[in-house]
């Protein structure tokens, strides 16, 4: 296993949490080195007995070797890190991330979990892959999905239990190296959270990233041109990972998604907190506790 340099930082999630957002806020500042893969998501394909990646198939990096090889064009950045934002949800990340990168620093980026698991929905729905039309419907489906061995995409309820999830990494992490944000507050200032997270990582917190773009946003197909996009998506004849940007113009590309995608509709509220209430009270009390940060609005 040879290695020149390796992260001391990860953003473990969470998934549909502004993730790539503050990615590409990051990969700006001249101190920060963040390879061109998003989301290597190597350790939540590991397996904890033999070391191998062969857990999870969706694993982009493999290897040790693949890994540490993200990092090889590292020159003189002070903070060297990834996001994968699966690693928050996956049950043995904190430790395998601890064993192998003791003094890595975390990151996790918080949703209110019913917006989260809408959300979530959407990018299923979207990518061709959720065949029911009814969030809560598809939302309260998951104990059947999981006895059925649906893919963790379909944990829409799951992923927004953050104390649970938080906790295997606060009992072996030190609590001064993990940072909390808040999705809504990244949103909404953008600016200030990025200069949370540099002085974090202790690196200058004069840098203003651009922070214009929002990255990853969840939309609906819409017509005949969104409908076959999603079905290429679906059989994955269009690669995930193609950058569209890189081959035309920004206005074209708005062009583009304008004719393919529409804004989704908002959630009920009244859906919002039936579901908070019901599902995730006592979690999101217990992660108040545990973050230090009052969530009361979440609830509200």
């Amino acid at each position: 296993m040879i290695k020149k340099y390796q992260p001391n930082f990860i953003i473990i999630g969470a998934m549909k949490s502004a993730t790539t957002s503050l990615y590409t806020y990051l990969k700006q500042h001249p101190e920060i080195f963040m390879p061109n893969i998003k989301e290597p998501m190597f350790f939540s394909g590991l397996d904890k007995k033999n070391d191998r990646n062969i857990v999870d198939k969706t694993s982009k990096i493999i290897t040790f070797k693949q890994y540490y090889t993200l990092f090889t064009n590292v020159s003189t950045e002070k903070a060297i890190g990834e996001a994968s934002p699966s690693y928050i949800f996956n049950k043995n990340c904190a430790e395998l991330i601890y064993k192998y990168l003791p003094n890595t620093k975390i990151i996790a980026i918080l949703r209110q979990p019913t917006h989260r698991a809408y959300s979530n929905y959407l990018h299923a729905k979207r990518s061709g892959r959720e065949p029911m039309n009814d969030f809560v419907t598809a939302f309260k489906a998951e104990e059947i999905r999981k006895t059925e061995k649906w893919s963790p995409l379909y944990y829409y309820k799951d992923k927004g239990f953050y104390f649970k999830q938080l906790s295997r990494y606060y009992k072996i992490f030190p609590k001064e190296n993990i940072k909390i944000l808040l999705f809504e507050d990244l949103i909404k200032d953008p600016e200030k959270s990025s200069k949370e997270v540099f002085e974090f990582l202790k690196v200058d917190t004069n840098f203003i990233p651009k922070t214009i773009r929002k990255a990853n946003k969840s939309g609906v197909p819409k017509g005949i041109l969104g409908w076959i996009l999603m079905k290429l998506r679906y059989y994955n004849l269009v690669p995930k990972n193609i950058q569209f940007s890189k081959f035309f113009p920004r206005f074209i590309m708005k062009l583009i998604y304008a004719s393919v995608y529409k804004n989704p509709e908002k959630l009920n509220i009244t859906i919002v907190k039936n579901l908070t209430q019901e599902y995730y009270k006592k979690d999101i009390l217990q992660l108040e506790k545990l973050i230090k940060k009052d969530l009361q609005h979440w609830l509200n």
